[in-house]
């Protein structure tokens, strides 16, 4: 996306907005080379960062609750970052904050600088504590660091809560605070061990009360992917005894109930399986933690989806046999199965793929999945084409077409199966596939167009009507039927006309009625009829006085 055209790649509307944002971008500052910091003011006051690579906009963010792809701050910053670099400076380019700051940093005495320290720390008690968990090691304290980050956590945890339980709003707020404790662990010069063990702590205090916050904009989860990335910068840096018990650690985390319940068990799912790629040991450590939650899964879907998890885990470790192993165990798996399936047809063994197939299909029926049977029959046409089995072909596309409400693509794929002079007895009997009722006359009435069978379609539209449907049928197919039957048809919809409103009343009633007037009226020499038809209601129902005042505001006075 470049900065010069990067409109084309948001959405219409949200750049729209971020047009109207552009007067509130305040301290829009290149902090660093290419990189961008902004304040926008809208519900609350969002920070806005922007990564520019020449004109290429490479990365950015937004500490708003948006959760597209660009909200409107970020357009409306685009903006304003485009038109101060389009403007050239008449003055020396003023130094940037951080070059302030580094110049500042150079000139300032040292007991200057002490002072302002102590008294901003002396002013806010949290920044003291970041402060000197930040430099835990130049200031020891008899209490563990991870009892310290708890308290932060838990002071946190209340400090949001109204009766227990932290709001949208103040969620937002609360993990902003929390992040800035990750941030301070992750400057700290704390161990890799404390840091593993700080990381256990927060992550846990999340899951306590996981229950008790709105995360409608997953803020909880974004906390455990900062938690996630801090477990794996120490990973390495730890022993090789240590890099163990943390793996059995985060497994059993990824299982643990109090994660799962909230959507935050997937954390680590790739993390264990980078962690074990390099080691058989961490990967039978692993399969064999998800064979025991497949065998006790409470349901068929929990056990499936565990199941997919391990072939999936296999195919990245390249354990092909093993893969084959579990598909052949579980081929109820439709997923399982079809590796099979497609195996065979590889191989040009298209009596064993069948053979796969009506196994897979009878399980389906057992099951009383129609997506899977579908599914295997749509395979069943595969094979069939493959071998240009012209009887296969056609039987599989009829029950594809059955299946799916008489569609007009397996309709469409049955007919080219056909000679021109095999295909009239055929269509006549497909037709006749679709149900008597008249609930299915929309589905008869599709295959009638597409065989521009005009008369045959206008002998079911003109049929008595059915509330909801024949009206909604005739108008879709009048003006095609209006060529051919142009009397017929505007005499026919003109009676469904007057027949819906001498037995319905209300509002909703009316607008149905002069929009099919307005339908009426668009027929050829249609207008005439729909005056007079509105001329004969008002003077017929002259008590619906809503009716009237409808009628004469769409279609003026008679």
């Amino acid at each position: 996306m470049n900065l010069d055209n990067f409109e084309q790649h948001i959405d219409a509307v949200i750049m729209q907005r971020g047009k109207g944002y552009t007067q509130y971008v305040h301290n829009l500052e290149e902090t660093e080379p290419e990189f961008w910091q902004a304040e926008v003011n809208g519900t609350r006051t969002y920070d806005v960062e922007i990564q520019l690579d020449g004109k290429e906009i490479s990365e950015w963010s937004c500490t708003c609750p948006y959760d597209g792809d660009i909200c409107k701050h970020v357009a409306a910053s685009l903006l304003n970052i485009r038109q101060q670099l389009r403007v050239k400076p008449t003055s020396p380019a003023q130094p940037t904050k951080r070059q302030q700051l580094d110049q500042l940093l150079n000139t300032l005495k040292r007991e200057d600088l002490e002072a302002y320290i102590r008294q901003l720390l002396h002013d806010d008690r949290k920044l003291l504590d970041k402060f000197l968990l930040r430099f835990q090691t130049v200031t020891p304290t008899t209490e563990a660091p991870t009892k310290q980050y708890q308290q932060l956590f838990d002071k946190l945890a209340r400090q949001y809560s109204s009766y227990d339980y932290i709001d949208e709003d103040d969620a937002s707020a609360f993990a902003d605070e929390v992040q800035e404790l990750l941030d301070t662990l992750s400057a700290s010069n704390l161990s890799s061990a404390a840091k593993v063990e700080i990381c256990f702590t927060i992550a846990q205090g999340i899951a306590g009360i996981a229950n008790d916050v709105d995360d409608s904009n997953g803020e909880l989860n974004s906390l455990m992917y900062s938690i996630k990335d801090e477990l794996a910068t120490a990973y390495p840096q730890l022993p090789t005894s240590e890099q163990a018990t943390l793996f059995k650690r985060v497994l059993a985390t990824q299982f643990d109930s109090r994660y799962s319940e909230y959507g935050l068990e997937d954390t680590f799912t790739e993390l264990l399986k980078e962690w074990a790629q390099h080691s058989q040991t961490d990967q039978n450590t692993y399969l064999q933690v998800l064979d025991k939650h497949v065998q006790s899964s409470p349901n068929d879907w929990r056990r499936d989806a565990l199941l997919r998890q391990k072939m999936a885990l296999l195919k990245t470790w390249n354990r092909l046999d093993d893969m084959e192993a579990v598909a052949t165990t579980h081929m109820e798996i439709p997923d399982f199965r079809d590796t099979f399936i497609q195996k065979a047809i590889d191989a040009k063994d298209y009596d064993k793929a069948r053979s796969l197939l009506q196994d897979g299909i009878r399980l389906a029926e057992q099951q009383k999945n129609a997506g899977t049977i579908s599914r295997w029959r749509k395979r069943l046409l595969e094979i069939a084409y493959l071998q240009n089995d012209i009887p296969a072909i056609r039987t599989e596309l009829e029950h594809l077409y059955q299946t799916s409400h008489y569609s007009l693509e397996h309709y469409r794929e049955l007919k080219a199966t056909y000679p021109a002079e095999e295909w009239v007895n055929a269509r006549q009997r497909l037709y006749g596939l679709i149900p008597i009722p008249r609930g299915y006359d929309s589905a008869r009435a599709m295959l009638l167009q597409e065989e521009n069978d005009i008369p045959a379609l206008y002998e079911l539209i003109k049929q008595p009507t059915i509330p909801g449907q024949s009206a909604s049928l005739f108008k879709r197919y009048a003006p095609l039927l209006a060529t051919a039957f142009p009397h017929e048809v505007k005499a026919t919809y003109a009676s469904q006309i007057c027949d819906y409103l001498r037995d319905n009343t209300g509002r909703a009633v009316y607008e149905r009625v002069i929009d099919e007037l307005n339908v009426l009226a668009k027929m050829p020499d249609g207008a005439n009829m729909a005056h007079n038809l509105v001329k004969d209601f008002c003077n017929r129902y002259k008590s619906r006085k809503a009716m009237v005042e409808m009628l004469i505001a769409a279609f003026g006075k008679s």
